[in-house]
């Protein structure tokens, strides 16, 4: 009887080592994503930081920088590795069909979701303040160029 109530259960920890497994390779996809949006809010901010008129978006720009560096340069590499470490004890325990033992998985890697699901919502802010900032500086930048261009540019010469 024990065996019987024991092969469901088997089975059940197979199918949840799995997600976990497929969790994992969704982590490390999101974490390259977000590492290429950076290295485009990297361009971004290297393009309109010229453009920047006041010291409160100076300030604003210092911040995003620092933030992005810290993300880019540390953090974002830290989850990274965690989630591949993550994936290949998985794995591991896939393809050896070895006893899974919940303690010791909680030891290594109880709490990367809730830390990725943290940053997740942290950078959801980032994006949305760094868009707002970069959407009045690209407003400034095209105000000042239609003050610079004559008001009949398009327009043929009279003759």
């Amino acid at each position: 009887m024990d065996q019987m109530n024991s092969e469901p259960q088997q089975m059940s920890m197979e199918r949840n080592i799995e997600e976990m497994y497929h969790n994992s390779l969704e982590w490390q996809s999101e974490v390259s994503l977000w590492k290429q949006e950076l290295k485009f809010f990297q361009k971004m901010l290297d393009t309109y930081t010229a453009k920047c008129l006041s010291v409160e978006q100076k300030q604003q720009l210092s911040h995003f920088q620092n933030l992005l560096i810290y993300y880019n340069g540390e953090l974002l590499d830290q989850f990274k590795q965690q989630s591949r470490r993550h994936a290949k004890y998985l794995a591991h325990h896939m393809e050896e069909n070895t006893p899974f033992n919940l303690d010791e998985y909680q030891q290594k890697f109880g709490g990367m979701s809730s830390h990725l699901s943290a940053f997740a919502s942290e950078y959801r802010r980032y994006k949305k303040d760094f868009f707002s900032l970069m959407e009045e500086l690209i407003d400034q930048s095209l105000a000042e160029q239609n003050k610079m261009e004559p008001a009949d540019a398009d327009c043929p010469p009279e003759m």
